[in-house]
């Protein structure tokens, strides 16, 4: 069964991070304090240190509430904070030296050197850094970047514009094989990297991979109406990774099944295409029809569909709905949109 629920509290929060004090205020007293609190906390994860959140005049201690180092902060600063990048205003920091002034996070910095080490950690995790993805690969163990592949690089290109956006993402594709414990290192790079986004790993094999914002999903990638089922109860999706078996059948039943459940302006993203010309894994050395890579060279004819036959032509549900394709090395991204430009005058076509 899909986890459905899982979202529940996390979704309306992270759509609501970047509004005004007003929404977002609204948004936490209908998901309630306690909730977005318990959100805020499995996000940092664990501190040495006492963390004040306060809500409606209402202050709660988390972390470790007998500490005499205090963090105080506003409950939507904490969410502004994490999921916007947006600077604190409510901050207040208390420790047992006194040269550090608690009233602001002005007085803070001027006296950084004299505030714990447990204290900067905590306020570390609370305004995460903007990680490069390739660094990002290399920490959390993923292949996207290294000796086997270049990918991170093209991500980058591509996925910049979604960044700060409250996506969903699903990847084909945990790794690890059969091992529970083994795996998930990409998923864990786009929980990193979107930190608005929800990200979803569907794998053959069951995962025991956590995190707050990361659900794992046991399924076959070549089972179409599973993935037709998982697209409308888990999507729509912004971004869709297909890093899967890289068998071409798989490859092309995935594309067809889940591309109707990607966002207007998202992406679906095919890795590892060298499987295309590999005829062991359904491939053919040119890259023929019934090959993924044979697929994806359809869509470009695709694209200027209006140029071929009736030049206001409306064409296929697929040819309307692509609006682009980047190819790189063994990778390519095709993306969601509105294909519906007219082809030229019926006359130009015969004029030499």
């Amino acid at each position: 069964m899909l986890d459905t629920a899982r979202w529940t509290v996390l979704a309306p929060l992270l759509q609501a991070a970047t509004a005004g004090p007003d929404l977002l205020d609204t948004t936490i007293r209908g998901l309630t304090p306690d909730a977005v609190a318990a959100e805020v906390l499995k996000e940092i994860g664990e501190h040495e240190v006492r963390l004040d959140l306060t809500f409606d005049g209402v202050t709660t201690s988390h972390l470790r509430p007998e500490s005499d180092l205090v963090v105080a902060l506003d409950l939507a600063d904490a969410v502004r904070s994490l999921y916007a990048g947006r600077p604190w205003s409510s901050l207040a920091v208390s420790t047992p030296n006194p040269e550090v002034d608690d009233n602001g996070i002005g007085g803070w910095f001027a006296a950084r050197k004299g505030v714990p080490q447990a204290v900067q950690g905590l306020l570390s995790a609370l305004r995460p850094a903007r990680e490069d993805l390739g660094e990002l690969a290399v920490e959390l163990g993923t292949d996207k970047w290294g000796d086997l592949h270049w990918y991170t690089q093209h991500y980058e290109r591509h996925f910049a514009r979604l960044r700060t956006e409250p996506v969903r993402v699903l990847e084909i594709g945990i790794g690890g094989y059969d091992d529970p414990d083994r795996g998930g290192g990409s998923l864990r790079m786009w929980e990193r990297y979107f930190r608005r986004g929800l990200v979803h790993g569907l794998d053959i094999a069951h995962k025991n991979v956590a995190g707050p914002r990361i659900m794992t999903v046991r399924g076959d990638q070549s089972d179409a109406e599973f993935l037709d089922r998982l697209g409308r109860e888990l999507g729509p999706f912004d971004v869709v990774i297909d890093d899967g078996s890289h068998l071409n059948d798989h490859v092309r039943t995935s594309f067809h099944a889940l591309f109707p459940h990607v966002r207007s302006g998202g992406l679906y993203v095919v890795e590892d295409l060298q499987t295309a010309y590999w005829p062991s894994w359904g491939g053919h050395p040119g890259g023929t029809d019934g090959t993924s890579i044979g697929m994806l060279k359809s869509f470009v004819d695709g694209l200027n569909h209006s140029e071929v036959g009736d030049p206001r032509g409306a064409g296929s549900d697929l040819q309307r709905t692509i609006s682009g394709i980047s190819f790189h090395h063994n990778i390519a991204f095709v993306e969601k949109g509105t294909n519906a430009e007219e082809g030229g005058p019926v006359f130009l076509r015969t004029l030499y």
